[in-house]
């Protein structure tokens, strides 16, 4: 699996729309100097974020007062004939018109088509795909409907020409972001590039931190010509450091971009979501992310079907899945459960320590939810199998005949138990777990 930070825009797993949009936005020289990007846990924000910034980083020019077309040569001058009207002095030398040029047609001729620009480099080659749809209505759009230039090439040289290595390699190695005594980076390889997330073990984003981020954006970038800055968890800044950050959103320098993540939008502060230009982000559809972990991680179908329908559309759960332990674990923890349904309530410790000491406790809570969750479709839709989750574990769904009722119930609980998981103080693995599967 590919780190967050070691993504480009060649690499996303989906959002393709997305990732199209910001290369013409570069090219067009629109870049929001405020971006939020918004959507479930392990959608690849994330991994969006990094490759924007690494590519804003390989602009090597301003994002304000440029042009797609390169500068000419000078207008020619020429002297104004006496008989013809000229400026209030008489005569003298003039500008030719900045608008009208002998190459081209008048205003209602048919406009010269521009000359095709050739391909443009990237870091990781990627085979050449059709044109990408654009995002932006037809009448708005920053680069001609008739291009035929394929991804990543949809911008005009030179503004984003490709990734720069350097560029790449400082990038990734500023994260994981290592903080020292004062709460500040001090592995920050990229001097233009600076990353705010909750240090510490702390669950938020607190006004030291902003606070070096305001003084660090007063500073005129380095290595380019503009400074990137990324706060990763923007919905878990405090009101304090909301407060803090406002001036940086309403007045940031010219040469500032800031990028922020967030998992939940309605958790991040009013004041700072009003001054951002939000882009959602939402899961992949299962048939896209079944053929992606066919293709890219040579997965077996059955099970990338299962990875996907387990992960909703979440590439990171997916291939966390993947890498780790879930998979096989499945039969483990659904035959544990099961044992319940066989002996009574006197099994419950004992299916309750097989399950929370053979795995993560978040990742145990989800296949039991999901798990009640085939065996609720299978009793109320079985004429269905397409609807299941773990479609190739249909023996252990069928061996047991439970109540809809209480099934329906037991989901409650589950979920109620998944909630304790955002709590400072979680109890113990086993006593939350004890609770959710007694009736």
């Amino acid at each position: 699996m590919i780190p967050p930070q070691a993504h480009l825009f060649d690499t996303l797993w989906g959002h393709d729309r997305v990732r199209a949009l910001f290369p013409r936005l570069l090219g067009a020289a629109r870049l929001p100097h405020a971006i939020l990007l918004t959507g479930p846990n392990a959608i690849g924000k994330r991994s969006l974020a990094f490759a924007l910034a690494k590519a804003v980083l390989s602009v090597g020019r301003p994002l304000s007062g440029i042009t797609l077309s390169a500068p000419g040569p000078a207008p020619a001058k020429r002297k104004i004939p006496d008989d013809e009207p000229g400026d209030m002095f008489g005569g003298g030398e003039a500008e030719e018109d900045l608008f009208a040029s002998p190459d081209e047609p008048d205003l209602f001729g048919d406009p010269t088509p521009p000359p095709p620009s050739p391909p443009l480099p990237s870091r990781i080659p990627s085979p050449p795909s059709p044109p990408l749809p654009s995002l932006i209505p037809p009448r708005l759009s920053l680069i001609p409907q008739t291009s035929s230039l394929p991804f990543p090439s949809l911008i005009h040289p030179p503004y984003f020409v490709g990734y720069d290595d350097r560029v790449c390699r400082l990038v990734e190695k500023s994260y994981p972001v290592e903080w020292d005594k004062d709460m500040r980076p001090s592995n920050a390889a990229h001097m233009d590039l600076t990353i705010i997330e909750p240090a510490g073990g702390r669950r938020s984003i607190v006004v030291d931190q902003v606070r070096f981020l305001q003084d660090i954006a007063t500073v005129p970038p380095i290595e380019g010509t503009h400074r990137v800055v990324m706060i990763l968890g923007a919905d878990t800044i405090t009101q304090e450091a909301g407060n803090c950050i406002l001036k940086l959103l309403e007045e940031p320098p010219s040469y500032l971009i800031m990028i922020l993540v967030a998992d939940r939008l309605s958790s991040v502060l009013p004041t700072i979501r009003s001054r951002c230009s939000v882009l959602p982000m939402g899961p992949l559809p299962r048939e896209v992310l079944v053929d992606m972990l066919v293709e890219r991680e040579k997965l077996d179908p059955e099970l990338a079907k299962v990875a996907a329908a387990l992960s909703e559309g979440r590439p990171g759960v997916a291939l966390s899945a993947i890498q780790g332990s879930l998979l096989e674990r499945r039969r483990q923890v659904f035959d544990a459960r099961l044992q319940i349904d066989r002996f009574g309530t006197c099994a419950i410790a004992a299916a309750a320590d097989r399950i929370a000491g053979g795995g993560k406790f978040d990742e145990s809570l989800w296949l039991l939810l999901s798990f009640t969750r085939d065996r609720l479709v299978r009793a109320c839709a079985p004429d269905h199998p397409d609807l299941l989750v773990h479609g190739d574990a249909m023996d252990l769904i069928d061996s047991v005949t439970i109540s809809p009722a209480l099934l329906d119930e037991e989901a409650d609980r589950l979920v109620a138990a998944t909630r304790l998981l955002a709590h400072p103080y979680l109890p113990n693995d086993r006593a939350a777990l004890q609770m959710a599967l007694w009736a």
